[in-house]
């Protein structure tokens, strides 16, 4: 197995714990609370805004123009999957005013200024590490849902999320990631590579946490 591939098996724990979070598994059940789907709709779309930076900084050290049209394709889907956030958000009856205010939460402005920072000091790899986990998890959670809660999916009002995170064009938006990660980390060192699978691990950490604010309704560890 590659290295980037074998990423996963070395956050395996949380990566599952992720799966069966109980926001995770009543999105997949049609279940969730809507009020919970709303924090996190809001949440979410300040995180986008702040993963399409990480992206312009990994552009910034981009250094060939294959590379650096991959990057800003990607930016260009993050403000398309922004489109769903406020499709949903329209159902909700949330203003735009109330988008432009709401707060980021204790744990979604830590996750982001972890990217941040290692969009910042890190090299390219590095980079890719740090965002890789949001689309994998996202692409792998949505597939298994789809699969395990088929029987289910008419009528569930979370079908067009579930939908838009299993479809291959998602898929397709991050795959070339593992090859360019394989060919980005050729001849570095034992302690590189675990700096970066360390950086790797500390998204699907963070991918877990933010299932679990959202659920949890959490801005603080005060509530």
């Amino acid at each position: 197995m590659s290295f980037s591939r074998g990423l996963k098996a070395k956050a395996a724990e949380v990566w599952e714990a992720g799966y069966q979070h109980p926001f995770v598994q009543e999105i997949g059940q049609g279940t969730l609370d809507k009020s919970k789907f709303q924090f996190y709709l809001l949440q979410d779309y300040h995180y986008l805004l702040n993963y399409a930076k990480v992206f312009a900084l990994a552009a910034v050290k981009a250094d060939d123009e294959l590379m650096l049209g991959r990057l800003t394709a990607i930016q260009s889907g993050i403000f398309e999957e922004m489109d769903l956030h406020r499709s949903y958000m329209a159902e909700f009856g949330i203003t735009p005013e109330q988008v432009r205010t709401v707060k980021q939460s204790l744990y979604n402005r830590t996750y982001t200024a972890n990217m941040l920072a290692v969009g910042q000091t890190g090299d390219l790899v590095e980079i890719l590490a740090t965002v890789f986990p949001c689309a994998w998890t996202y692409y792998d959670f949505a597939c298994r849902l789809k699969e395990q809660y088929a029987d289910r999916l008419e009528g569930n009002f979370y079908k067009s999320w579930i939908e838009s995170y299993s479809r291959d064009e998602f898929l397709q938006s991050f795959e070339w990631f593992y090859d360019v990660i394989d060919e980005l980390v050729e001849g570095r060192s034992e302690v590189e590579l675990e700096k970066i699978t360390a950086i790797f691990v500390s998204s699907v950490e963070f991918e877990y946490l933010f299932w679990d604010m959202a659920y949890k309704q959490e801005m603080s560890y005060r509530l």
